[in-house]
């Protein structure tokens, strides 16, 4: 069985799972709020016959169905790493007010569909653009040859 490894833990897993794990990471709250901003690294995979352009509006559509009060602001195509990758910057309604999220999904070639969310609500006035931008220039795909980052 192969093994999830992590610093905090590591354990087996039978080999014919997937690994859908999820890493999310958040900015200390300002007092009083109960959210802030985050970002949330997610694992999928494209459905047989699917390019991540349909990954993509499948996933739009779905956000647009689930989420209040969905707006689309733009959709692109960008680069990951090297990668091409499809970028979506929206709002929606969330408990606590309006919600600006940006959403960059990247295919690695084995089907694999990586999608960093960055979540931010309205009322906590934190830009998270400059944020974002940094982590995408980071991102690093195993066995990807080109540039990193997001372009």
């Amino acid at each position: 069985m192969p093994r999830y490894e992590h610093p905090d833990v590591s354990f087996e897993v039978p080999r014919d799972w997937e690994d859908r794990s999820v890493a999310a990471f958040s900015a200390p709250l300002a007092p009083g709020k109960k959210t802030g901003p985050n970002v949330v690294l997610t694992r999928d995979k494209l459905s047989p016959g699917e390019n991540l352009a349909g990954y993509a509006d499948r996933s739009m559509v779905e956000l647009a169905q689930r989420l209040e009060k969905f707006t689309l602001q733009k959709r692109s195509d960008v680069t990951v790493s090297g990668l091409p990758a499809v970028e979506l910057r929206f709002t929606w309604k969330g408990s606590s007010g309006l919600v600006d999220q940006r959403l960059v999904m990247c295919a690695t070639g084995k089907r694999l569909v990586l999608s960093i969310t960055a979540t931010v609500p309205r009322t906590a006035g934190v830009d998270m653009e400059s944020t974002m931008n940094r982590i995408l220039a980071t991102v690093q795909i195993p066995g990807v040859r080109g540039g990193e980052g997001v372009s």
